[in-house]
């Protein structure tokens, strides 16, 4: 019910959009009434137009589009909001009601949910603000939507695994979702509000004082534990996460440094100190 709450907020988000162009938030109750100035460029995501003050809602994100678009994030919310139903699908598909598809319902759909909280609380500016992030046409909109339609493998391929799932995938799958959140949303978290209420500097501290990424980290977690509930010794179920490296490690990861080197010697000092994705201790 949740799940179909918000993905009508959304849908009737996006025709507002279409006929006045601007954006409005799915959770308005959880943002200011006041709209703020334009916020700094997110980090490591590439340059930002420069619009009106009036252009940005009250939790930073561009909310005026032309005609016909949209941006990155306004689909990714609608894609997460999918995730907890296409677990149920998945499920009544196969007509496997077990542990494991339950399970991964329950992982895979709170993630989705999460997702979208999140983005109408503290969002991550470079999916809504930047000229990469804008979605140009229907046809932009299914490529990129098809694009991270990769992910619904874990629901599908969990309700195809007739096998019993062993007490200690379970426990493992469960505590390294749960770890990988706690990196994922944190981390965001820990950005979204340095940079709003001081921003335009290079962030040291907190999780950033232990590993440069701590959400790519988190969420190369949360995808290897889908991984080993769905059955790791299924090809298929690597699928998720190869495509999630190859964005981290091949463009994520290398765009954001190339953004962040403005910083000079702090951030090569910073770099040399703290690890990328393996988290020190101390």
């Amino acid at each position: 019910i949740l799940t179909l709450h918000l993905l009508i907020r959304l849908l009737m988000s996006s025709s507002l959009h279409a006929r006045h162009g601007s954006a409005n938030s799915a959770f308005s109750t959880f943002s200011s009434s006041s709209v703020v100035a334009p916020p700094p460029a997110p980090e490591g995501n590439g340059p930002r137009e420069e619009p009106a003050p009036s252009a940005f809602d009250a939790l930073g994100r561009l909310a005026s589009f032309p005609p016909g678009q949209t941006s990155l994030g306004r689909l990714l919310e609608v894609h997460k909001a999918l995730w907890l139903p296409a677990g149920f699908a998945a499920m009544a598909f196969t007509g496997n009601w077990g542990m494991r598809p339950a399970l991964m319902t329950g992982l895979f759909g709170a993630y989705g949910i999460v997702w979208v909280l999140k983005s109408n609380i503290y969002p991550d500016l470079g999916f809504y603000n930047t000229e990469k992030s804008r979605i140009k046409g229907a046809v932009d909109y299914a490529v990129k939507f098809a694009m991270i339609g990769v992910y619904f493998l874990y629901p599908y391929l969990a309700a195809a695994n007739t096998a019993t799932l062993h007490p200690l995938a379970a426990a493992a799958s469960t505590l390294g979702f749960c770890l990988g959140g706690f990196f994922h949303w944190a981390g965001d978290a820990q950005r979204y509000f340095e940079l709003k209420y001081n921003p335009n500097h290079l962030i040291t501290d907190g999780f950033q004082s232990h590993v440069r990424h701590p959400s790519y980290l988190g969420e190369i977690l949360m995808w290897l534990s889908l991984t080993t509930l769905s059955g790791p010794l299924n090809p298929m179920s690597w699928l998720p996460v190869a495509w999630l490296s190859m964005i981290t490690l091949a463009v994520g990861i290398p765009e954001k440094e190339k953004s962040l080197s403005r910083y000079g010697k702090k951030f090569e000092e910073w770099r040399a100190r703290v690890p990328a994705l393996i988290p020190r201790l101390w």
